[in-house]
């Protein structure tokens, strides 16, 4: 009899065993995912994503930060970092993508540009019972938050944490250093030629200027990018000019302005390239546009 008892208490333990290996496969992997997105709608997954496609380059950047770059099936048209983005098959651009492709790909998580993508488009993939996250990040913290939410989203969270984190620590150290510690300048900042654009005090670019103790001659306009000629700049009299832009283009901007000595960012030899992608994508780059615009507005 107790040989018996012995076998039944055996069989009850394995028996408890396969239905705790059950759950742990089918109801902890499979459990609901749920954020909320920019748009403030409810995003829910059945399961974390794995076949995701990005609809802006910095959103693709987002999601490699967030862990989940092996997960994404398609990206739009500019989606070049890091490396491993430029392999992965492009779906159109940002304002022009391809449905039946995305279709094609059978997408779990579509990842979409709010201010950029194509508003009738997303509304059809919508109706087509596709998952659409809305990304729409406008300040600093919105980044970190950003690779938060895709990590839910991706069951990443650990990488997306770690990243997220790191990214904050970083922000965070560079306002201090460079906060009321430097004699602030006014900027001129160009980011194309023809006709000559610039910014306002709500873009991405004018609240890196701010960090490193800058200020935006045109921070007080409304429209988020405008066209001044060139005799409003001339009249602001910048200390510091920087173009958005690298190599002859960068250069041939600059030689613009060289033409007005006068000019205190020519007088005083303060005139600057800067990589683009490192000031108007809201993604964990920033930090390097950041410290790079520090360094010049401050002779670092």
């Amino acid at each position: 009899m107790p040989k018996i008892k012995n076998r039944q208490h055996l069989s009850i333990i394995v028996l408890i065993s396969i239905i705790v290996l059950i759950f742990l496969t089918y109801g902890i992997s499979y459990a609901d995912v749920s954020v909320i997105d920019d748009e403030n709608n409810t995003i829910t997954l059945k399961k974390p994503a794995k076949r995701i496609v990005s609809l802006s380059p910095g959103i693709t950047e987002l999601l490699f930060s967030a862990g989940a770059g092996d997960s994404i099936k398609g990206v739009v048209s500019y989606s070049d970092y890091p490396e491993a983005a430029k392999s992965i098959p492009q779906i159109g651009s940002y304002n022009a993508i391809d449905m039946e492709q995305i279709v094609s790909l059978k997408p779990d998580l579509i990842v979409a540009w709010q201010s950029g993508n194509p508003p009738l488009q997303i509304s059809k993939l919508k109706k087509l019972g596709l998952n659409v996250f809305i990304n729409e990040p406008r300040n600093f913290s919105d980044i970190a938050s950003t690779i938060r939410r895709l990590g839910i989203l991706t069951g990443t969270e650990k990488t997306a944490e770690t990243n997220a984190s790191i990214f904050e620590k970083r922000l965070k150290s560079l306002q201090y250093q460079y906060s009321g510690k430097f004699k602030q300048k006014t900027v001129f900042i160009q980011i194309w030629n023809k006709p000559v654009m610039s910014i306002n005090g709500q873009h991405l670019i004018s609240k890196i200027i701010k960090v490193c103790n800058g200020q935006n001659i045109f921070e007080d306009y409304s429209q988020l990018t405008l066209t001044p000629n060139a005799e409003t700049v001339l009249t602001k009299n910048p200390d510091v000019i920087i173009v958005s832009r690298q190599g002859d283009l960068g250069k041939s901007w600059l030689k613009r302005w060289g033409k007005w000595p006068f000019l205190s960012a020519v007088k005083n030899k303060q005139l600057f390239m800067v990589n683009p992608d490192n000031l108007v994508r809201h993604t964990s780059r920033v930090i390097t546009g950041i410290e790079q615009v520090c360094g010049l507005l401050n002779n670092k």
